[in-house]
């Protein structure tokens, strides 16, 4: 079987009222058909479309933590091993659900997100493949008003430049990397530099995170056994983007509303990144 080199995975958000006469969701098919009716008050000559159907690899409703992890994260993580590099995101408006689903819930372990579950799914990996020497490295990157900040450096440093290297790979310059010889060191980093995300509040999401965050996770594969120079790279990045807003619902001003502006145009370019 062949494996899509991109998935697109819709999780639904449990809410007490759910827009069922607009939206008709099957999970089997992984389709999402839209209903909105057409204005009366535009007249009888009205040809405004009423019905959108969209198809997706699965689509999730009410789908506990370590369920939503198996569909989304167990391949990628898989094949980092394999020398593939991959990328997870979330996408969304402000409020969807979009940071629990990547970091989870600090209060309860049942509720840990995507984040920490691959770095434990990564060093229980790394443990039975005995004949493999794995370095394994993580930065955080935090992108606020379209500055780059280094979440784990002491000053949280925004020294930081986009170059491309001598074999086309884009590189940061100045972000830090951190060595990790253990599950409690890689999770330590993250929470780290969860802590110092940059937070703000408005009238849809009281937790609104009003950055893009990036944490990698890069490896170096050797072998112990084959007396050879190969070595195989691989790195996973983990994605909280900021959430899409209108700001007239939000009722964004200030510094907010700047925030705001600056999240909406990064997203908007981030759609025109082709496969």
């Amino acid at each position: 079987m062949v494996k899509a080199p991109v998935k697109v995975l819709v999780r639904v958000r449990p809410t007490a009222n759910f827009a069922s006469k607009n939206l008709k969701i099957d999970e089997e098919t992984g389709f999402i058909n839209v209903n909105i009716p057409k204005n009366e008050a535009q007249g009888h000559v009205n040809h405004q479309q009423e019905n959108w159907s969209f198809k997706f690899d699965k689509v999730l409703m009410n789908t506990p933590q370590e369920v939503v992890y198996e569909y989304v994260a167990k391949d990628v993580i898989m094949s980092a091993f394999e020398g593939y590099s991959g990328t997870i995101f979330c996408y969304g408006q402000t409020g969807a659900g979009k940071t629990f689903t990547m970091s989870g819930s600090s209060l309860d372990y049942k509720y840990r997100g995507i984040m920490p579950r691959v770095i434990s799914h990564l060093f229980t990996e790394i443990q039975s493949r005995y004949e493999t020497s794995i370095t394994f490295r993580v930065s955080y990157l935090e992108i606020y008003n379209e500055t780059l900040y280094d979440l784990l450096s002491p000053d949280l440093s925004s020294n930081i430049s986009i170059n491309e290297d001598g074999k086309g790979n884009i590189v940061f310059k100045g972000l830090t990397q951190k060595i990790c010889g253990n599950e409690e060191e890689a999770l330590s980093y993250l929470f780290e530099g969860e802590t110092n995300r940059t937070i703000a509040q408005h009238r849809m999401n009281s937790a609104s995170s009003r950055s893009h965050s990036v944490f990698t996770i890069y490896m170096e594969m050797r072998s112990r056994v084959e007396s050879t120079e190969k070595v195989i790279y691989s790195k996973i990045n983990l994605v909280d983007l900021a959430g899409s807003e209108r700001t007239k619902k939000t009722g964004s001003e200030g510094q907010t509303l700047v925030e705001a502006n600056f999240i909406n145009k990064s997203l908007s370019f981030l759609e025109q990144v082709g496969v």
